[in-house]
């Protein structure tokens, strides 16, 4: 047992002398800025990606945007789904000849959004003060109707549908 002590009491002397004279309080003050500084970079870059869709004005643009993410759910989207998007933008949502123009834009902006919760998170606004009850449901059909292609929805596009219709359609305040 004094042994022990004394083993004890050998490190507890080696480490009060490197904090004392070998800078080891430096060593720990930088391992904590590096833990903050990760931090702030995650955060950064996280802010980062999902600027895109919160820079968007127009709730047309962040609909398309949605049904890609919905396709994406499934994996890289198909030609089908986009053929059926493009159907969707020029039909319902009335897009012309900038259809492929703002279809690039929505490519872009859901390929830096960390996830689709995130992504519906930041477009909410902008849907909430621009679309009516009845354009909320269109939304949510056109949704359904991307999530329907290759054998029906998936157990995540069921998902995160429903979470955009909760979200949409719940009473604002």
């Amino acid at each position: 047992m004094p042994a022990l002590v004394a083993i004890v009491g050998a490190i507890m002397s080696g480490v009060v002398y490197w904090f004392i004279y070998g800078k080891g309080m430096e060593q720990v003050d930088h391992w904590l800025n590096d833990r903050r500084n990760t931090k702030r970079r995650l955060a950064a870059r996280e802010a980062a990606g999902r600027a895109p869709l919160k820079a968007m004005t127009e709730s047309r643009d962040g609909a398309v945007a949605l049904m890609l993410l919905i396709a994406g759910e499934r994996g890289e989207p198909t030609t089908e789904q986009l053929d059926a998007i493009r159907a969707e933008m020029r039909d319902l949502l009335e897009f012309g000849d900038d259809l492929e123009a703002r279809l690039a834009v929505a490519r872009h902006a859901v390929a830096s959004a960390p996830s689709i919760q995130a992504a519906i998170d930041d477009l909410k606004d902008l849907f909430r003060s621009n679309l009516s009850k009845a354009e909320v449901n269109e939304l949510c059909m056109m949704l359904r109707k991307i999530a329907a292609l290759h054998g029906g929805p998936t157990e995540g596009q069921e998902r995160m549908i429903g979470y955009a219709e909760r979200l949409l359609r719940a009473p604002q305040g």
